[in-house]
């Protein structure tokens, strides 16, 4: 019977050491690998890179159990099995990548004088499913569209007229308590329109809330907006409809005790494109706002989370040669069809001197919007003398503030914290 039973814990432990193998190997390749721009594989690379840090617990165990059957068998009779050193292996692959990227953010963190947290890397999710309807109104009707944001304003901010503000604006609670019409007025704060990324096809207002909420800790009142998606609208209307709610925001700014001379635009993936040529065009004729402002729509500084900036290298973004049909769809035609749509839509291609302050944020992991496409538009910012900061994030894949407690959003944060105390 003990013979028996030593050869079943024999037994089921070279069976989860395959299992975790298997498991190591797929988590290797879905952070190391270029994979296919496919959805499903993007999503999986980018949890897998995000939470790169807890490869380092099947990694652990597969070195104990890959030890324990290696004792089990006798090691001074005969060999450990190849489980054992395919295991040892994967194992050591699996324990180095999870602390190499860490590693490397851990220096880039020091020289830009912040810190990292361990325990802050599990501090939850950055992603909403829906948007903020309790704080959500219309800034616009284009055609048959009802254009709308989501208001978060901070906890003590100063209001005027109550009636024109959603039900639930203000951070983490009710608008005001019951009974009450208004707040006095303070100072005017500075605001952020926030455009949300998702393809140009997909995503919605209040994507990423936690960014909201930390703005508003910060003092900041945010607008977080949409804009209309394709194939219904291509990607120079979209930023017409993003232009359109920064005319709404300034011509509003009273309402809400915005100084409409310190608004910044800032957006993620597709909307960080969109923030971006929405922000070099503020003063020109073209691409023209989608609604009548009444205003001007340009912005104090503008902040960019892995957006793509030029639109003709996204065509082949994925490196095997064939081209994205999906560009070709938000753009409304190729090169040559829609050249108009490609210039506006590149903000590599608007660069001045006088374009407003910029930040860029992106993952040397990219595998979405390649990293070149950010390293292009600060080579030329640098060129034009432009003002700038560009901070790249090591082995951050696409979207990796989703993970609002990885070390590249723990990286962001007082990047984006310092940039709108000098821009803002």
């Amino acid at each position: 019977m003990p013979v028996a039973r030593r050869g079943f814990g024999r037994w089921l432990t070279a069976v989860l050491l395959l299992v975790l193998i298997l498991l190591e190997v797929l988590l290797l390749v879905l952070v190391f690998v270029p994979l296919p721009r496919r959805p499903l594989l993007a999503t999986a690379s980018v949890l897998a890179t995000s939470w790169s840090p807890a490869l380092a617990v099947p990694a652990l165990l597969g070195l104990a159990l890959a030890w324990l059957l290696r004792h089990r068998r006798g090691t001074r009779r005969r060999r450990a099995g190849w489980v054992v050193w395919i295991a040892l292996a994967t194992s050591t692959a699996a324990l180095a990548s999870a602390l190499a990227p860490y590693a490397a953010a851990w220096r880039t963190a020091r020289d830009l004088g912040e810190g990292l947290s361990v325990a802050g890397q599990f501090a939850g999710l950055n992603y909403s499913r829906g948007p903020e309807r309790d704080r959500t109104l219309v800034y616009a009707r284009v055609g048959r569209s009802r254009m709308k944001m989501d208001v978060w304003l901070p906890r003590d901010h100063a209001l005027l007229p109550y009636r024109t503000l959603p039900r639930r604006a203000l951070a983490h609670g009710p608008l005001l308590p019951q009974g009450r019409s208004g707040l006095a007025l303070r100072s005017p704060r500075p605001a952020v329109v926030w455009v949300h990324g998702g393809g140009y096809e997909s995503g919605h207002r209040s994507q990423t809330p936690r960014w909201n909420q930390w703005l508003n800790e910060l003092g900041y009142a945010v607008f977080d907006i949409e804009y209309r998606l394709a194939p219904r609208a291509t990607q120079l209307q979209q930023i017409g409809d993003v232009k359109c709610a920064i005319g709404w925001v300034r011509e509003h700014a009273s309402d809400y005790a915005i100084d409409p001379a310190r608004i910044v635009l800032a957006g993620t993936s597709a909307g960080g494109n969109l923030a971006l040529a929405a922000a070099y065009t503020g003063r020109d004729k073209r691409p023209r706002p989608s609604c009548e402002t009444g205003r001007d729509t340009s912005v104090r500084a503008v902040v960019s989370f892995y957006g793509p900036t030029d639109m003709a290298g996204m065509i082949d973004a994925g490196g095997d040669g064939r081209a994205d049909p999906r560009v070709r769809r938000f753009m409304g035609g190729s090169l040559m069809t829609a050249s108009e749509g490609f210039r506006y839509g590149s903000p590599a291609r608007l660069v001045r001197a006088d374009v407003p302050p910029t930040l860029l944020l992106h993952g040397s992991h990219d595998r979405i919007v390649p990293v070149e496409q950010a390293r292009q538009l600060n080579a030329r910012l640098t060129t034009a003398g432009a003002e700038h900061e560009y901070v790249e994030i090591p082995w951050a894949d696409h979207a990796f503030d989703y993970n609002w407690g990885n070390w590249g959003t723990q990286i962001a944060r007082p990047v984006l914290a310092r940039f709108l105390r000098l821009h803002a």
